[in-house]
């Protein structure tokens, strides 16, 4: 039987591998280790004090016990078979056995363990040999002495050893296949071995049942994924194509622009010539030749114009989603004035929100008392402009004539808070999580275009993304909503003079500042791989969770990265073994300390030296093996950083509609 260690419950191993053991009996190939076995992932025998204490099955009651549980680890066809060839000899005590699958009107001869060659890969017509008998009249054959027999094809058997034989089928009401022993001496087969047999045999039939659903769920997978791929394929093949175009759907609508301008002027120009003709008593009615004066030709003008208007909207919507979803817009961060940007866009605003009848007002931290120097924004500047720019004009749109909207920046932490507040409408609770999806508007069930299209909080949630940020919503119905978005920013530059810290490895020398006087950003992860193709897969990896990822090939490089840093690293992940003077525990030992804080470590390597998870342990660290899987290490990072004080980052405070100066 399968070995395993004293007292441990006959359920907890499977086969895990079937190769190299045709010849070798059932207890042989178990006990050689050719046919390993595993650890099954399933409960344990409930313990001695249980109602039910474990039982250690023995003789051929054992034996099906441990088929019965091979067979529950078997994912395919061949995994099988290999797994009934041995357990069906040993049980029987024959001395060959045969699996045959019925193909169509043919028995395959699919596998074999024998003390000679028997009919393996070979196919016959089921009317000719005993498997086919026994297949199709749906019960088992016991043969003492073939020659006797007039179902056996004596010829096919001459060549071989065999002289008795059992043969049953699986599945007794459409059998799928069959399982022969055969002896090599006339006997007359036991009741036991037949029955034994037969028990293998409907052990089989679940099985491949098994198998079947399996496959059929694995292909029915296999089938989601692919149709999810296509849909994705066919959705950037869109996107990339209409960003490709863009150019030239533009043209025609810029064209349709001129021509509407030149007809809205000649319709002016019209309007004053009657007037001028009315008051100098001239009491002609004539339309001059450059005009148009007729009230309908006036007012189709200005429809188009509308229509025209509308359709610029929605095809620059459409564009910059497609050019967004495409992957073709990337984040190039820049140091800028933030408040001066900010200011910039309520200034060029202002007019739009006056004729809406709406007072926007802006409050920066300049005069909000003691965190007037902001520093700088460190993000890319078109982005975040085009961000808020949306924003500003949600609010002044869905904000009624007589209503306020406050833009306000303040500091929150190590980056700096940008918030829209309106005395709108507001949004209901149940409604909050759906306004950033795309053609979503709350308030407008009609869709009339004047209120807009329902993309454009659907390109700000894009580009935050792009920007490695989130804009997050609170509101109060009837009261009014806030809209917040989180900027990274960098200290303002040092007055000309100011000595750079050199008492420290971190010393920074873009501001000078002492690593000890510094935040750590708790969503940036200081990445430390020697091996490139490691170094690059990890960190993307990474950045894909939504973590600032700065990556290092070795100790060296980590430090020196260290004292180019704007942000100083929450938490280090590294190998054990590093290019340099420190390996990775030595590694996240000294940038602790040179931050003068508790700087959280994950150390991956493949050395499973105990002392390796003893130097780990002492320090702190994590310590996973390799290879590992991804949500493994995801994992980590979460625990490594629970409780990790975020500098304070927050997505506001007080109440929507609150905008009382």
């Amino acid at each position: 039987m399968m070995a395993r260690p004293a007292g441990t419950s006959p359920y907890r191993y499977a086969l895990e591998g079937v190769s190299g053991t045709v010849g070798m009996g059932w207890k042989d190939a178990m006990s050689s280790g050719a046919v390993p076995v595993r650890p099954a992932p399933i409960p344990d025998a409930p313990s001695a004090a249980a109602p039910f204490p474990p039982v250690n099955f023995t003789g051929p009651v054992g034996d099906l016990v441990d088929l019965v549980q091979a067979l529950s680890f078997c994912r395919d066809v061949p995994s099988v078979m290999a797994v009934v060839r041995l357990a069906a000899r040993a049980l029987s005590g024959a001395d060959g056995v045969t699996f045959v699958l019925r193909d169509g009107d043919l028995c395959h001869y699919a596998d074999e363990d024998a003390i000679g060659p028997l009919w393996k890969g070979r196919r016959f017509p089921l009317s000719t040999c005993i498997s086919g008998w026994v297949m199709l009249n749906r019960q088992p054959a016991v043969i003492p002495d073939i020659y006797q027999d007039d179902r056996i094809p004596h010829d096919a058997y001459r060549p071989t050893f065999v002289k008795s034989l059992v043969m049953v089928p699986v599945r007794t009401d459409e059998p799928v296949a069959a399982i022969g022993a055969y002896w090599a001496t006339v006997r007359m087969p036991k009741a036991e071995e037949v029955a034994l047999l037969q028990a293998v045999a409907h052990s089989t039939a679940v099985a491949l049942t098994n198998v079947q659903l399996y496959e059929s769920l694995r292909a029915a997978v296999a089938e989601s994924q692919a149709r999810a791929e296509e849909a994705e394929r066919a959705n950037r093949a869109k996107s990339v194509f209409l960003a490709a175009i863009s150019h030239d759907l533009r043209q025609p609508l810029q064209t349709m622009r001129l021509y509407h301008n030149m007809l809205s002027e000649r319709a002016v120009n019209g309007r004053a010539a009657v007037a001028t003709a009315a008051g100098g008593g001239g009491g002609s009615s004539a339309t001059p030749a450059n005009g148009l004066a007729n009230a309908l030709d006036r007012k189709l003008i200005g429809g188009m114009g509308e229509a025209l208007s509308a359709g610029e909207e929605l095809l620059r919507a459409l564009l910059d989603v497609s050019v967004l979803d495409a992957g073709t817009v990337t984040a190039n961060p820049q140091r800028f004035g933030l408040e001066a940007t900010v200011a910039g866009l309520v200034s060029a605003i202002r007019g739009d929100a006056e004729k809406a009848g709406v007072e926007i007002r802006l409050r920066t931290a300049a005069k909000t008392g003691p965190q007037a120097a902001l520093g700088e924004a460190d993000t890319d500047p078109v982005l975040l402009k085009c961000i808020l720019r949306n924003l500003l004009s949600n609010a002044i749109r869905y904000t009624g004539r007589g209503g306020r909207v406050l833009v306000s920046t303040r500091r929150r932490g190590r980056s700096m808070l940008v918030q829209v507040w309106d005395t709108g409408v507001g949004i209901a609770a149940a409604e909050l999580d759906t306004v950033f999806e795309d053609f979503v508007q709350l308030s407008n069930p009609e869709r009339d275009r004047t209120k807009g299209l329902g993309l454009g909080l659907g390109i700000v949630r894009r580009m935050a993304r792009l920007l490695g940020t989130t804009v997050t919503v609170r509101s109060v119905p009837g009261r009014g909503s806030v809209f917040s978005v989180l900027v990274p920013c960098v200290p303002a530059a040092p007055a000309v003079g100011a000595p750079a810290a050199k008492d420290s490895l971190l010393a920074f020398p873009r501001d000078g500042q002492r690593p000890a006087q510094r935040e750590s950003d708790p969503r940036t992860i200081l990445a430390v791989e020697d091996d490139a193709l490691q170094r690059m897969a990890l960190g993307a990896i990474i950045e894909s969770w939504g973590y600032r990822v700065i990556t290092a090939a070795g100790s060296d490089d980590a430090l020196a990265a260290m004292r180019d840093a704007v942000r100083l690293p929450g938490l280090v992940i590294s190998d054990f073994r590093l290019p340099g003077p420190l390996n990775g525990v030595q590694l996240v030992a000294r940038l602790g300390n040179e931050m003068r804080r508790h700087l959280p470590g994950i150390i991956v390597t493949g050395d499973t030296d105990t002392a390796r998870i003893q130097e780990a342990s002492a320090t702190g660290c994590v310590l996973i093996h390799k290879p590992y899987l991804p949500e493994v290490l995801r994992a980590a990072i979460e625990e490594a950083l629970r409780g990790v004080d975020p500098g304070g980052a927050q997505t506001g405070d007080g109440q929507a509609g609150a905008l009382d100066a």
